[in-house]
């Protein structure tokens, strides 16, 4: 059941373009001491895939550090391995792929190259722990030609994407795909996590090139429904999409939640990995207040923090008050500031006596470095 991974590191940065200023999607920081992709990544390793492909169009100097040489994931090896597909150009200087299928007609030769059994595929932009050892043997046992996994969401989520919506017949047979740009109510909402049989995708991608295709979904997938056996996984624990700044506060802010930690993070034998820092303790002040708050790894803690996601390195100063805010790495909330709802990106320095607040469903955005 040998399986190669594919990662699309870059398909949805205008969703959340506050944070992929300079950064891929794949690596926005989340959680305190994670990116995106680690997620993907670890849901990869965790099912024995060795062999990934990260298929990158801009801005990912920060994801390529981050990655390294993989070590952190167990992904540093002779044969296989990590390796990141950097944007293909050529003497038409035709654009940078816009899309997954475009990606992928950029990365024949990776793909090419394939000789393990299955490729399974997936963007950056949610955040959940899939068992894909699981959906790749739910593929295999089903005979499938594709496997989509999917997450049936309910009436009071609404989805500001676009994105595929599947209908599943009740033999777990994708029936019918259609593509719509905002989804709310009971859909089958694909997480665009898909298993393909290595030599149908080699062949579907060359396809798509003679004949200029270039969506997955519409000019692959919906078309061959009836020819080829597609299958659909639902998948039925945490999901978060990342479709807008307020949508990512809110990401983090589930963490608070003990149980959306658990379905994250404390899964019998599907870890999260990321990469290692090595940070001293954080340090509490003899007047520090922290309430319902996750805070990392070399931080100094002197004020008050509630309801609020801070990351490594950081200082809050005693008599500030930071609350329902997200402040990325190495940031300072200095005496006599306070935050309310806020998302700070990294080294942002807030100075005394500034009061900065969003409010709920708008949280306040501070580009990083910036001194306030």
């Amino acid at each position: 059941m040998s399986t190669t991974g594919i990662v699309f590191s870059n398909i949805h940065d205008r969703n959340v373009p506050q944070l992929t200023k300079g950064r891929t999607m794949a690596s926005i920081p989340f959680g305190c001491r994670y990116r995106l992709i680690d997620f993907v990544l670890s849901n990869m390793v965790n099912a024995g895939i060795t062999n990934v492909g990260v298929i990158t169009k801009s801005k990912y100097q920060t994801l390529a550090k981050h990655i390294g040489t993989g070590k952190d994931w167990d992904l540093a090896r002779k044969n296989g391995g990590i390796v990141i597909l950097s944007p293909f150009g050529d003497s038409s200087n035709t654009p940078l792929y816009e899309n997954r299928l475009e990606a992928l007609q950029s990365s024949t030769h990776f793909i090419d190259a394939c000789d393990d059994d299955y490729i399974i595929m997936s963007d950056s932009d949610i955040i959940c722990n899939v068992p894909f050892d699981e959906v790749i043997e739910f593929h295999k046992q089903s005979g499938a030609d594709i496997t989509g996994v999917y997450k049936t969401i309910n009436p009071t989520q609404t989805i500001h994407r676009s994105s595929s919506i599947l209908d599943v017949n009740s033999d777990g047979r994708i029936t019918d795909l259609t593509v719509q740009t905002e989804i709310s109510g009971f859909k089958n909402f694909s997480l665009n996590i898909w298993v393909f049989n290595t030599n149908l995708l080699k062949s579907l991608v060359h396809e798509s090139m003679i004949y200029s295709k270039n969506s997955l979904s519409r000019d692959i997938i919906g078309p061959r429904l009836k020819k080829l056996k597609v299958m659909g996984y639902e998948f039925k624990n945490y999901v978060a999409i990342l479709d807008s700044l307020n949508s990512y506060f809110n990401a983090n802010m589930d963490l608070l939640n003990e149980e959306v930690r658990a379905d994250l993070f404390h899964v019998a034998n599907y870890p999260v990995y990321t990469k290692i820092k090595d940070s001293s303790s954080t340090k509490y002040g003899t007047n520090a207040d922290v309430k319902n708050s996750i805070i990392a790894d070399g931080c100094v803690i002197n004020g008050t923090v509630e309801n609020s996601i801070i990351f490594r390195g950081c200082t809050v100063a005693e008599g500030a008050v930071v609350k329902n805010s997200i402040i990325l790495q190495d940031g300072v909330v200095e005496t006599g500031a306070s935050t309310n709802y806020i998302i700070a990106d990294k080294r942002v320095v807030i100075r005394g006596g500034r009061n900065l607040s969003g409010c709920e469903g708008h949280p306040f955005f501070i580009d990083k470095g910036q001194v306030l």
